[in-house]
């Protein structure tokens, strides 16, 4: 079953977020996978990051910024494997990653990579 075109938002981050959130969801794909309910989300969400980072990997000059489009249901799941990262994390962790992961968090929640900026 398709989604229907009205459900798929633009999600834009920076360079390095989309790429720490490629790696949370990497780290969590077996087990996701093994919910028979959420595998197809789970398979789509993977082959929509993996064009993302494909499509990196060939460009010689890396955009600062990345736009993709998620469905509602997926922005959702990544939302929740994001804030669920963050209340694992130490308080004293990489500040950077936080710093990228709270972008995430903002983007996936309808706001804008402009909330969270990065120096």
């Amino acid at each position: 079953m398709t989604e229907p075109m009205q459900d798929v938002q633009p999600v834009t981050l920076s360079s390095q977020a989309f790429l720490i959130l490629c790696r949370l969801f990497d780290g969590c794909y077996d087990e996701l996978k093994q919910n028979e309910q959420l595998s197809e989300l789970v398979e789509s969400i993977a082959d929509m990051l993996l064009a993302g980072v494909e499509t990196l990997e060939k460009q010689e000059t890396k955009p600062k910024n990345i736009t993709f489009p998620l469905t509602l249901q997926q922005m959702f799941l990544l939302r929740k494997l994001v804030v669920d990262l963050l209340a694992l994390s130490p308080s004293e962790g990489d500040g950077k990653t936080k710093q990228w992961l709270q972008e995430c968090l903002t983007a996936l929640s309808g706001g804008g990579i402009s909330d969270a900026p990065i120096s």
